[in-house]
């Protein structure tokens, strides 16, 4: 209990700073900002709010985590747009193959050579060593970018390690985070008043 009493007082020594340190605010602006910071200050004590604690609590972890991400993703695109211009270039080699040798032909002869040739030419393409190694390491990244993004979850999210937060928590959390966002706006309005006038 002395314990708050004192973060109480430091806290209201900050404010009174603060508001001599700028004569123009006034008393209702000060109020506001007095209770925003102590809901924030709040909010800040509660372990479940996800993964704004975690990122606050230890950042380089979450930096590597997010870099090690990164990489990952710079990894999906690349197979994955080898894997896609192989599969681009051997649909237009079907229509290059249709196209030169459908003149003259009957529908059955045409609708023949379509399915033939787009057969040929995929079939080719399935069985190339070059596209084996482009899907096998297409698919590597996919799974190493699923391990990455579950590594990232887990560090960032202690609320998904804890038990699920009954319905009154969930409920004072989301009354609070309303009566954050009422504030700031309060906040901003003062704030346009201010440089209207």
């Amino acid at each position: 209990m002395k314990r708050i009493l004192e973060n109480k007082n430091s806290t209201n020594k900050k404010i009174e700073e603060f508001s001599s340190a700028l004569p123009f605010v006034n008393e209702k602006f000060v109020e506001l900002f007095e209770n925003f910071y102590n809901q924030l200050t709040e909010l800040n004590k509660i372990s479940t709010i996800g993964p704004f604690i975690s990122l606050m609590n230890d950042p380089q972890i979450n930096l590597n985590n997010m870099r090690e991400y990164g990489n990952v993703l710079i990894n999906y695109q690349i197979f994955l747009n080898k894997y896609l211009t192989q599969m681009i270039n051997s649909y237009f080699q079907a229509l290059e193959r249709v196209s030169s040798n459908i003149q003259e032909k009957t529908t059955e002869e045409a609708r023949k050579l379509i399915i033939n040739s787009f057969e040929d030419v995929f079939s080719k393409m399935f069985e190339s060593a070059e596209f084996s190694i482009n899907y096998n390491n297409l698919i590597n990244v996919i799974i190493d970018l699923n391990k990455s993004y579950q590594k990232f979850v887990d560090a960032s999210s202690p609320l998904l390690n804890r038990q699920s937060l009954s319905k009154e928590e969930k409920d004072l959390l989301f009354n609070n985070l309303y009566e954050i966002k009422k504030l700031t706006l309060e906040i901003k309005n003062k704030i346009n008043e201010r440089k209207n006038d």
